[in-house]
């Protein structure tokens, strides 16, 4: 595994708004899948919200998408979205993925002590992997699309 964050360009736009979360999802274009809303609404979302949108490779392998960014109307630090391409879940990414987008975010962010999300409750793959990485439940609930729960990571300070 060579997993490597990348910036979103005009080389590998059309491959990120392709990768789906879901096989049922790839003869569709839609603005939300059923887990997460699609790499193309983030892409858009991002460019009016100032928040920074990162491809996950492993080696030259498009594996999956993040973004990330200040949440103003709270004045929190959160990560947005994170998915991995149907073909690449269950092989062992998750974790050092979702790793890689926290460790970006610790070191291109100011002052970033916590780190925020939000879920789908049935998403409980993505619940389980955020426990694993230390997120707790706020028990706040986001009213997005579905009504998700938010969670936190209190990130640990380096010494």
């Amino acid at each position: 595994m060579n997993l490597q964050l990348r910036d979103v360009t005009k080389q590998n736009f059309f491959d990120i708004i392709n990768l789906k979360s879901e096989l049922e999802q790839e003869k569709k274009f839609q603005l939300f899948e059923t887990m997460v809303g699609s790499n193309a609404f983030f892409i858009a979302l991002a460019s009016v919200e100032g928040w920074k949108n990162r491809a996950i490779y492993d080696g030259e392998t498009l594996i999956g998408f993040g973004t990330y960014g200040l949440d103003s109307e709270n004045n929190r630090y959160e990560m947005v979205s994170m998915m991995l391409g149907h073909q690449f879940q269950g092989k062992g990414y998750g974790v050092p993925a979702m790793q890689l987008i926290l460790d970006d975010m610790v070191a291109n962010l100011d002052n970033c002590n916590e780190i925020y999300l939000t879920v789908i409750p049935f998403n409980k793959a993505a619940i389980h992997l955020y426990k694993k990485l230390g997120f707790e439940p706020t028990g706040e609930i986001f009213k997005a699309h579905h009504d998700e729960h938010v969670y936190r990571l209190k990130v640990k300070q380096e010494a």
